[in-house]
């Protein structure tokens, strides 16, 4: 007769709310991941001024030379509000680069906590917490700032919701 905390193969066993926090917490590594990167090729391409020649190209092809100029107008707002938010698109794709390569560690410790090895719950709480401060570090000013504080609210929900669960983990 097996314990109720054991598996039949004298494993222990894994509580249910900590596998949905797993199964959770590794569709969030992997959209995380897809995020990052695809936001890192994004940020570059605007970056090298992408928007500016697709808008100059759109208003070639209406052929209307005061719709060019009115394109270029609105751009060159959309850049001051860019700067007066302190959002530079290579801080931008730096973040997000960071961010998804940091979403692969916290794969690391959702699956050493999958594993119910505690030191996952370190790892996973680290680099969390790393992942939070990313834009900070990376864009300061208030988009860095608002970026900062609204993406760290999951994470620190699950890392309480895991720090519930420490106690089955050795």
């Amino acid at each position: 007769m097996t314990d109720m905390n054991t598996s039949a193969t004298g494993a222990p066993k894994r509580p249910t709310f900590l596998t949905v926090l797993c199964i959770l917490s590794f569709i969030g590594c992997g959209l995380g991941l897809f995020s990052g990167i695809s936001g890192y090729f994004t940020a570059k391409a605007m970056d090298n001024g992408s928007m500016g020649k697709m808008m100059e190209g759109l208003s070639e092809a209406a052929g209307d030379a005061a719709a060019a100029d009115s394109m270029q107008d609105g751009m060159a707002d959309v850049d001051k509000a860019m700067d007066a938010l302190g959002m530079d698109f290579g801080a931008m794709a730096n973040n997000s680069l960071a961010q998804g390569l940091l979403c692969i560690v916290v794969l690391i410790g959702v699956f050493m906590m999958w594993k119910l090895k505690k030191t996952g719950f370190y790892v996973y709480t680290a680099s969390n917490l790393a992942y939070a401060a990313c834009p900070f570090i990376f864009m300061g000013g208030l988009a860095g700032g608002m970026m900062g504080i609204l993406g760290a609210i999951g994470p620190i929900l699950f890392i309480i919701l895991y720090g519930l669960n420490v106690k089955h983990m050795s």
